[in-house]
C-alpha cells in the first residue's frame, strides 16, 4: 500500500474517506464507476496513490487541458519522495504542444505537415539503407544533411526515433535503441512536459512519450484519446492495453460530458468542400495511371461514386454559401427536409449514393494515408473528402436518432462572414459508457459534481450505475462568508426593472468597496457585463482599484492575469468577466490573488430552438423534471459554482463568496436544492444593504484576527530573543574577555 503522504492532517478522515472508496472500487473491479464529489483541497489528485495500490493493471488519468498534466507529476514526484514506491508516469499531448518543428508549419496543419515529413524521413531511410547493404541500418550513425527551418524534405528529429531493417526483401521500421535508451532514462526520474524536449535529446518527443506511455504505470491523456468517436477503437491496441486491466481516473469530471459532446460533432466547412474536390482530382489522375489494382466491378462502383461526388460537392457549396449570405450571425436549426431535397434532387436512393460515396472516399483514404498516420491520436486523420462523407451520413443517421441535432452556424471575422453545418450527438453517454463498461474501474473526480445523480444519468444514462461520494469543504467554516441576494435577479422579466438593477448594482459595490484587494465579478454574458461596466468602475475608483476586463480573445487572458495578480500588492484589482468564460474556470486564484467573488445572475443557456430540442430531447428520456434539470438547468449550476470557486484555494485563505441571484436561494422554482450541503448551509440571504454590512463586520473581524495573530508572533519573536540573550548569559557568551576574567 502507497504510504501517507498527505499534507493537510487536518483533513484526514475527508481524505481517508475517498482513498478507501477509490482502494475499494478500483481492487474489486468488475467495470465499476465511482463519482466524487470533492471541493477544493480535499486531495482528489491524492486518489491515484489508492489507486496505484489496487489496480490490476496500467492507470490512465484523463484531463481537460495540459495544464492538469502537471497537478498530477506533482502528485507522483511526491509518491517518489515520501514512499518506497517508484509508479513510472507518461504522458500524451497533442504534437501542436510538443513537436520541435510546430512553428515551420505555415500552410498546414502540425499533423499534415508532420505526416509529411515522416514519410519523406522514411523514404530517405530505406533509401540510404539499400544503398548501405546492410540488414540493419541506424540513421544516429550516419551524418545527414543539414536543412533550412521551414523547406525540410525529412525530419530530423523523427529519423533519430527510428532505424530500418530487412525482412523478406522489404524495409521495415522499428524504435532506434537510443530512443530506447531515453525512454529508460525517463524510468529514473519524473519529468514534467517542459522538461521534455530537453530530455529527448534531439529525438521527437512526441514519439518517446508514445513508446514510454505502452510499459508505464500511468499515462495521463486528454479527454479525446479516450472518448473521441475517432479514437477509440485505436487507443488500446495501440498502447498495447488490455482494457479489463485498465482503471480510469476522470479529472474535472463534471467536464466529460459537454466535451464528449463537442467531440462527437461534425462539421462542414465551404473549405473542406475546395479541398474534397481537389482530393477527386487527383483521384481521377492516379486512376488514370493505371496505378490501382481495378476489377471491372470495382471500377464500375469508383465510376459512380464519383459521378455521386461530382453532383453532391457543388450542391453542398451552394447550400452554404445560401446560409452566409442569408443568415445573422448566430446559430440556427438545420432545416433538414429542406437541406435533403436540395442536396439529393433526383438520386433516387440516398443510401446507394452515399456508399458510392463512400467507396471513392476509402481508396483517397488508403492513398492519401501513410501508414504513420494511424499512430496520430489528436488531429485530422481522415482526408477531406472523407470527412465530407462522415457529415453527410450523420446527417442521415439523425433522421433515425433523436440525440442527433443538426444546426447552422454563422460567426462574424474581420467583417465576413463565415459559415459552416454541424451534427451534434446531444448525448454523451453511450461514448463514455463504451469506455466504462469495458475497463476495470472507473473513478470520477470533480469539485462541481452537484447533484451528483443528475451527472450520472447525464454521463451514464442510468441510474444507480454508479457509486456515489459527497465530501464537505474540508476549510475552517469561519474563513469564509456565503452570500445569496434575497431580492436581486437576473431573470428576463425583471432585469430592466430600476429597483432590481439597483439591488443588483448595490451588491456589486459592496463587494468592490468593502473587501480589501482583488475581487472578481462575473456575470452571466457578455452584454451583461458590459450593462454594469459603469457600476464595477465607479466602485473601484472609489476604493483605490483598477478594473481589468476579460478579454475576447484567448491569446490576451495570461496578460489580463498577470496585470490583476499584480494589483493585488498595488491597492487592489476589480476583474469583470463571465461565467463559464476563460477567467471563471481552470485559473487558481491563490493566496493574495482574490478575496472575494460576485456571480451575477443564474448563468443558463440562452432559450433559442436549440436550447429547447435539446431540452426535448432529455425530457422525453428522463422525464420533465429530471430532463429539464439535465439540459438546462445543471450546466448553470456548474457555471456558477465553478465561478464561485475561485475564491479560497486552500486552508488558510478567507474569501466571501456572493451569489447574486435569488434563485440560488429559497426562491420558488430556483436551483437551491441541487447546491452541495455545505454551500446551502452556510448561505446566508440578504438584501444589498444587509450585505454590506455583513461583509464589514467580517472584515473587520478577519482584520482583528490578523492584527492578533501578529502581535502573537512579535511577541514570540521577543520571548525568544530573551530566552536566547539568557542562554548566552549562562554561558559565558557576548562578554568582553575581561568581564569573563
Amino acid at each position: 500500500m502507497y504510504l501517507d503522504y498527505f499534507p493537510y492532517k487536518s483533513l484526514r478522515p475527508n481524505q481517508d474517506r475517498m482513498l478507501d472508496a477509490v482502494y475499494e472500487v478500483v481492487r474489486k473491479g468488475e467495470h465499476a464507476v465511482l463519482m466524487i464529489d470533492a471541493p477544493t483541497g480535499t486531495g482528489k489528485t491524492s486518489c491515484i496513490s489508492a489507486a496505484l495500490a489496487a489496480a490490476p493493471g496500467k492507470i490512465i488519468v484523463a484531463v481537460r487541458t495540459v495544464s492538469q498534466i502537471d497537478i498530477y507529476i506533482d502528485e507522483v514526484k511526491k509518491i517518489w519522495d515520501r514512499t518506497r514506491h517508484k509508479p513510472e508516469i507518461a504522458y500524451m499531448v497533442g504534437k501542436q504542444k510538443i513537436c520541435p518543428l510546430e512553428k515551420e508549419f505555415k500552410n498546414e496543419s502540425v499533423y499534415a505537415g508532420c505526416s509529411r515529413l515522416r514519410e519523406q524521413t522514411k523514404n530517405l531511410i530505406a533509401s540510404r539503407m539499400n544503398k548501405s547493404n546492410q540488414s540493419i541500418w541506424d540513421p544516429t550513425a550516419y551524418s545527414m544533411p543539414e536543412e533550412e527551418p521551414g523547406y525540410r524534405t525529412f525530419c530530423p528529429h523523427y529519423l533519430r526515433s527510428r532505424e530500418a531493417f530487412e525482412l523478406n526483401g522489404k524495409v521495415h521500421f522499428r524504435h532506434s535503441q537510443r530512443a530506447l535508451g531515453i525512454v529508460e532514462g525517463l524510468k529514473e526520474k519524473v519529468t514534467p512536459p517542459a522538461n521534455l524536449h530537453d530530455s529527448c535529446q534531439g529525438i521527437c518527443p512526441y514519439e518517446i512519450m508514445s513508446l514510454y506511455a505502452q510499459n508505464s504505470d500511468m499515462v495521463i491523456m486528454n479527454y479525446s484519446h479516450l472518448f473521441s468517436p475517432d479514437f477509440q477503437d485505436v487507443i488500446f491496441q495501440w498502447l498495447d492495453m488490455d482494457s479489463e486491466k485498465v482503471t480510469l481516473i476522470v479529472d474535472e469530471a463534471h467536464n466529460l460530458g459537454d466535451a464528449v459532446r463537442a467531440m462527437n460533432s461534425r462539421l462542414l466547412t465551404a473549405r473542406m468542400i475546395d479541398l474534397a474536390e481537389r482530393e477527386v482530382e487527383k483521384f481521377e489522375g492516379t486512376l488514370g495511371q493505371a496505378r490501382l489494382d481495378e476489377t471491372r466491378e470495382r471500377a464500375s462502383w469508383r465510376r459512380e461514386g464519383i459521378r455521386v461526388i461530382r453532383i453532391l460537392l457543388p450542391r453542398l457549396r451552394r447550400f452554404l454559401q445560401s446560409k452566409q449570405d442569408r443568415m445573422q450571425e448566430g446559430e440556427a436549426l438545420l432545416d433538414a427536409d429542406l437541406f435533403r431535397s436540395f442536396i439529393y434532387n433526383e438520386i433516387d436512393d440516398i443510401d446507394e449514393a452515399l456508399d458510392n460515396f463512400s467507396d471513392v472516399a476509402v481508396a483517397v483514404a488508403d492513398l492519401n494515408l501513410a501508414e504513420g498516420d494511424r499512430e496520430n491520436l489528436q488531429g485530422d486523420l481522415q482526408p477531406s473528402l472523407a470527412l465530407v462523407l462522415l457529415f453527410l451520413r450523420d446527417v442521415e443517421r439523425a433522421e433515425e436518432d433523436e440525440s442527433f441535432q443538426r444546426k447552422v452556424v454563422v460567426t462574424g471575422s474581420g467583417g465576413r462572414k463565415h459559415v459552416r453545418l454541424e451534427v451534434n450527438n446531444i448525448d454523451p453517454s453511450s461514448s463514455i459508457r463504451r469506455i466504462t463498461d469495458n475497463i476495470n474501474a472507473t473513478v470520477m473526480l470533480s469539485g462541481t459534481f452537484s447533484p451528483l445523480e443528475a451527472y450520472e444519468l447525464y454521463c451514464l444514462a442510468e441510474e444507480n450505475r454508479a457509486q456515489k461520494l459527497s465530501i464537505p469543504n474540508p476549510f475552517p467554516r469561519e474563513n469564509r462568508l456565503l452570500l445569496v441576494s434575497k431580492k436581486a435577479t437576473t431573470q428576463l422579466e425583471n432585469r430592466d426593472d430600476s429597483d432590481n438593477r439597483e439591488e443588483i448594482s448595490g451588491h456589486i459595490r459592496s463587494i468592490i468597496e468593502e473587501i480589501p484587494g482583488n475581487v472578481a465579478v462575473f456575470f452571466t454574458s457578455y452584454p451583461m457585463m458590459n450593462n454594469y461596466k459603469g457600476t464595477c468602475q465607479a466602485s473601484a475608483r472609489r476604493s483605490g482599484k483598477e478594473v481589468c476586463l476579460e478579454p475576447r480573445s484567448a491569446e490576451d487572458v495570461p496578460d489580463v492575469l498577470d496585470e490583476f495578480f499584480g494589483l493585488a500588492k498595488r491597492g487592489g484589482g476589480v476583474l469583470m468577466g463571465v461565467c463559464g468564460g476563460k477567467l471563471a474556470e481552470g485559473i487558481d486564484y491563490k493566496g493574495d490573488a482574490l478575496n472575494g467573488v460576485a456571480v451575477v445572475g443564474l448563468p443558463l443557456a440562452a432559450y433559442d430552438e436549440i436550447q429547447k430540442e435539446i431540452n426535448d430531447y432529455y425530457i422525453r428520456k428522463y422525464g420533465k423534471s429530471k430532463g429539464m434539470l439535465i439540459a438546462y438547468t445543471l450546466p448553470a449550476i456548474n457555471r456558477g459554482l465553478q465561478a464561485a470557486g475561485r475564491v479560497i484555494r486552500s486552508e488558510s485563505e478567507r474569501g466571501v463568496l456572493l451569489f447574486c441571484d435569488r434563485r440560488f436561494g429559497n426562491w420558488p422554482g430556483g436551483v437551491n436544492q441541487y447546491l452541495p450541503d455545505w454551500v446551502k448551509d452556510e448561505m446566508i440571504s440578504v438584501d444589498a444593504g444587509k450585505g454590506r454590512e455583513l461583509i464589514k463586520a467580517k472584515m473587520a473581524e478577519w482584520g482583528s484576527q490578523e492584527k492578533r495573530q501578529l502581535r502573537n508572533k512579535d511577541s514570540q519573536c521577543k520571548a525568544q530573543k530573551k530566552d536566547l540573550r539568557e542562554l548566552a548569559k549562562r554561558l559565558g557568551l557576548g562578554k568582553t574577555a575581561l568581564e569573563r576574567k
